[in-house]
């Protein structure tokens, strides 16, 4: 069974990276990739840790981009986590603006929070403006009727894709002002030795048909993959993505989005649930092109 999209509190899971390892172990995984949000500082520690882990482990990382002004994320696979360079800084500046918006628009709304809530750079579950004001706006009963005002309710997570990341809410953040296009990610990946695949891509809330729009991203960009397995993907989602794959010829990648506590019912290497199990053969066309630590 293989893993090859997960999270550790070096971005917005909560294990760190030995509970992520003996986790996988516990897993009986044989492959996993660690792919934390725009780093890759995790790997320093590997060596530290890497015997705890008897499965091959693929470095990784996800790197938001945009496409079409709408983000995206791309993941990498096999990179030299020493080489790709990813503005951290940039990042964090990113989330206090985005939060300071999220701020504005909910007095306008009249929605009650607290003013003082702000974004942390050290607990993952305040990382990312739409984490922590998602959780802000969900303490308080009264804000609900507001809310459904505006759009379908939604978890701490759910907030980025149902808004944040949405132009058609109120709460759409316009985060490529600070961002990296969809071309500039798949470039840092391939210089930093990697594969660049993007990652579930039936979740963005594209402004044309899904499909469409995938299939246009596979044919303008120079992608290696299409991640094709995830956890919240139907078994004829799944199938479709495939095909599309294989018309593109591209390579295809598995992954839950693991990220234990921040994501609670999305189970290392098996998803939702137990709808997942994804076996090594998948990747047997691409395994031996890239690194393996």
């Amino acid at each position: 069974m293989i893993d090859l999209h997960t999270h550790t509190n070096f971005s917005d899971g909560t294990d760190s990276l030995e509970e992520l390892l003996q986790n996988a172990e516990n897993a009986k995984l044989e492959v996993l990739s660690i792919t934390d949000h725009d780093t890759t500082d995790g790997y320093k520690e590997i060596e530290k840790y890497r015997n705890v882990f008897s499965g091959m482990i693929i470095p990784g990382v996800e790197l938001k981009a945009f496409y079409d002004g709408i983000p995206v994320e791309v993941l990498g696979y096999g990179v030299d986590y020493t080489k790709i360079k990813v503005n951290r800084d940039n990042v964090f500046d990113m989330q206090i603006d985005c939060l300071n918006e999220f701020k504005e628009k909910a007095r306008n709304l009249g929605l009650k929070f607290d003013e003082n809530v702000e974004v942390s750079k050290t607990d993952s579950r305040r990382k990312y403006a739409s984490f922590t004001f998602a959780d802000e706006l969900l303490k308080y009963k009264e804000n609900e009727k507001i809310l459904l005002s505006i759009g379908p309710m939604f978890t701490q997570t759910e907030f980025y894709r149902v808004h944040a990341s949405n132009k058609k809410s109120i709460f759409y953040y316009d985060e490529s002002k600070f961002g990296i296009s969809i071309e500039q990610a798949i470039e840092l990946i391939h210089n930093a030795g990697g594969l660049a695949f993007l990652a579930h891509p039936l979740l963005y809330p594209y402004d044309k048909d899904k499909y469409e729009a995938i299939e246009d991203i596979m044919k303008t960009y120079n992608l290696d993959g299409l991640e094709v397995e995830y956890s919240t993907f139907t078994k004829e989602e799944r199938q479709k993505l495939k095909e599309i794959a294989k018309k593109y010829k591209k390579y295809v990648s598995a992954g839950t989005d693991y990220h234990a506590n921040n994501k609670p019912n999305i189970k290392l290497g098996t998803g939702i649930d137990n709808n997942m199990s994804v076996e090594k053969d998948l990747i047997k066309d691409w395994l031996d092109k890239v690194e393996i630590i």
